[in-house]
């Protein structure tokens, strides 16, 4: 219930927005080094980066083709999505921005380790954490196709993960 501290009473749905505003939310990309091949990285967007440092798993979309892409600019190796290569790569000249060095199949994927972001949580990793799992909530209309998983935050991040046996419910 909206509350004002200054009048010490409550507020009705109209006087709490009152002060409504639209704003831009923050969002950023992230890499996931592979812990066996760690100069390849799964490439994710967030727009909760405060939930990073609780991150236990990364999702892919089981259905959805990926690349792995060597990025020029960067002389880096990413995988995200073959759906989404022409948003994150917006070309501005003829010069190619990126070269395809693999496809797979988002279900090839799923149960690759991958560094952790933090090291808040690295005894979890026995519990199966750190790994990619299949999220069929991952779309092809935002991000790079890879879904950050953070559990106390998302309720997607948390079905996936009590699927995985990550968070057991008690």
């Amino acid at each position: 219930m909206p509350y004002s501290t200054g009048c010490t009473t409550v507020l009705s749905n109209f006087e709490a927005n009152l002060n409504y505003k639209d704003v831009n939310d923050p969002s950023i990309y992230i890499t996931f080094p592979i812990k066996n091949e760690p100069s390849v990285k799964f490439l994710a967007w967030t727009t909760t980066p405060w939930t990073l440092p609780s991150n236990l798993g990364i999702a892919v979309n089981s259905d959805f083709e990926y690349v792995k892409v060597q990025d020029i600019a960067r002389n880096e190796i990413f995988i995200l999505a073959k759906c989404r290569l022409e948003e994150i790569y917006k070309a501005k000249s003829k010069e190619p921005l990126y070269t395809i060095l693999h496809t797979y199949k988002g279900s090839e994927l799923v149960g690759i380790e991958y560094e952790p972001l933090f090291d808040y949580f690295l005894e979890r990793a026995k519990d199966g954490c750190f790994k990619v799992l299949s999220g069929p909530f991952v779309s092809k209309d935002a991000g790079t196709g890879i879904v950050h998983l953070a559990p106390g935050f998302g309720e997607d991040d948390y079905k996936v993960c009590v699927k995985n046996g990550i968070i057991r419910p008690e």
